[in-house]
């Protein structure tokens, strides 16, 4: 079962270490999208006109990491970065399949903010919210993970965020 998770000052030394194994991780996967043609890393706004998500796909699951910057308060604890997503391109190359997308979002006062991911895609150009949860929380730092298991064809970027405020950052296909 997800939680929403809260870091305390404890945890969030244990999550400095946790960080650069996802800190090498993106090095690894920043490398191989040198490599691999139409990989790439981007921060960007998109329009906020979306769709209802749709229904996932049975046995889809990423298998690569990568990683969302960390943008305003979409961070973690070292502000290393913005969350983190598991995808894997299908063999034809046509579509994209996203597992789970790791969101980490700074309160610094109880607010109330529905987290989201969008998918933007040939069908979808101006984005689908594929996952979202509202939450009021306090001052702290937490996660939350989004169990996607969708696959996308045509996919550009996967873009998370908690209220339009609070930053956008994404992680560009194209």
């Amino acid at each position: 079962m997800r939680r929403l998770s809260r870091v305390t000052t404890r945890q969030a030394t244990r999550t400095g270490r946790l960080s650069r194994r996802w800190l090498a991780a993106a090095l690894i996967t920043g490398a191989v999208a040198l490599l691999a043609p139409g990989v790439s890393y981007a921060t960007a706004s998109q329009s906020s006109q979306s769709s209802q998500s749709s229904p996932a796909a049975a046995g889809c699951k990423g298998v690569t990491p990568a990683v969302f910057p960390a943008l305003g308060f979409i961070t973690n604890p070292g502000r290393t970065q913005g969350g983190h997503l598991w995808w894997r391109r299908s063999a034809a190359g046509g579509s994209v399949c996203i597992g789970t997308v790791v969101e980490w979002v700074q309160y610094n006062t109880t607010a109330t903010k529905t987290w989201r991911v969008i998918a933007y895609s040939a069908q979808y150009p101006h984005g689908q919210i594929v996952a979202s949860r509202t939450f009021t929380l306090g001052r702290g730092v937490y996660f939350w993970s989004f169990g996607v298991h969708q696959a996308f064809p045509g996919l550009s970027a996967v873009c998370v965020t908690a209220d339009d405020s609070f930053g956008m950052p994404c992680i560009d296909f194209g």
